[in-house]
This record gives structure tokens, sequence and C-alpha cells, in this order.
């Protein structure tokens, strides 16, 4: 591995703790580079600024969510169980990696996104066509179900996780996401 890449290898690592460990929306380039062992100025030999990091934080995030849902979908022969399977998968890993989760789909006020952010992105929108067995529909299923989890994590629909904790998250969850799928019948 060369050094640029152990050093991007690095900041990845720390950025995905400082987010589990401080609200994503506060982690700063510096508290990357702490958690890093670098300094600030350290890590803008490998990212020119802290959200084209979160954009390759997002290729790595969207790679491993599409990893989970192929795993789950493939025992599936039924297009509307793979897709139930595929949202609680989805669900899943976002609760079990909610900081790394939170800054790879964080939105940086006035900024756009890396296109190999939003490629990652396309590919699961892609996904989601495929496992329903209807590729046009792909973005409006993926944003479906991005959407209700993001609200489900951030306590916004509240399936108990107020007086349980968000341990409850994924499988109280489910009957949303299942619902969300079962309304798209024909």
């Amino acid at each position: 591995m060369s050094k640029l890449d152990e050093g991007r290898t690095r900041l990845l690592a720390a950025a995905r703790r400082a987010a589990t460990e401080t609200a994503a929306a506060r982690v700063s380039l510096r508290d990357i580079a702490k958690a890093a062992g670098l300094s600030p100025a350290a890590c803008y030999r490998y990212f020119p600024s802290r959200e084209r990091l979160a954009d390759a934080l997002a290729v790595e995030v969207c790679a491993e969510i599409e990893h989970a849902v192929r795993q789950v979908v493939e025992r599936e022969p039924d297009p509307r169980e793979r897709l139930a399977a595929a949202a609680h998968a989805y669900l899943q890993y976002a609760a079990a990696n909610r900081g790394a989760f939170d800054l790879a789909f964080e939105r940086g006020e006035g900024d756009w996104v890396a296109a190999e952010r939003s490629g990652a992105a396309l590919s699961l929108s892609h996904l989601f066509g495929e496992i329903a067995g209807r590729p046009g529909m792909g973005p409006a299923l993926w944003g479906g179900v991005h959407g209700l989890v993001d609200l489900l994590l951030k306590g916004l629909i509240d399936v108990g996780q107020r007086d349980h904790g968000m341990s409850v998250v994924p499988s109280r969850g489910e009957m949303l996401l299942r619902g969300l799928v079962e309304s798209l019948k024909n």
C-alpha cells in the first residue's frame, strides 16, 4: 500500500470513528485528523476538504450497503420479498453504522457532491430497481427506503426508540418498510 493510500485509509477509518463518537454534522476535519494521529494540515495532502473526505466515505458506505443488500436478496425468489429484505438490510446497516451512514449521506450547504459519490448513490438506486424487477423505479424505490430509514434514525418517526433506545429501530422499523413495499403492489 502506498503512503498516499495508507493516509487516505487512516483518515477514512478516523472519520468513521469520529462520526460515531460525535454527531456527523459536528465532525470537523480537525477531529478526524486527531483521530487519525495526523495534523490538520496533513489531511489536506489526502483530501482537499472535509466534503471530499465525506465523498470518499460515501463511496465506501454505498459499496458496503450494496454488498449487505445483495447477500440477503439472493436467497429470495419473489421480487416483493426481495425488496422487503433489501430494505431491511439497508436499515440494519444504517443502524449498525450510524455515524458513517450519517456522514456519508449528509449534504454540505452549497456544496455539490463529487461524481464518485453520485455514482455510488446511482448504483444503489439501480440495485433497488433491479431487485424489484422494475429498473425504471430504482431512484424512487431507493429514495423511499433511504428517506424512511433516515427519518427513523433521526427519531422523526418514533417506533419506540424514545422509550426503549435505538436498538429497537431495526425490528420495529421493519413494519414501516414492509408497509412501503406492500404499497407498491402493481
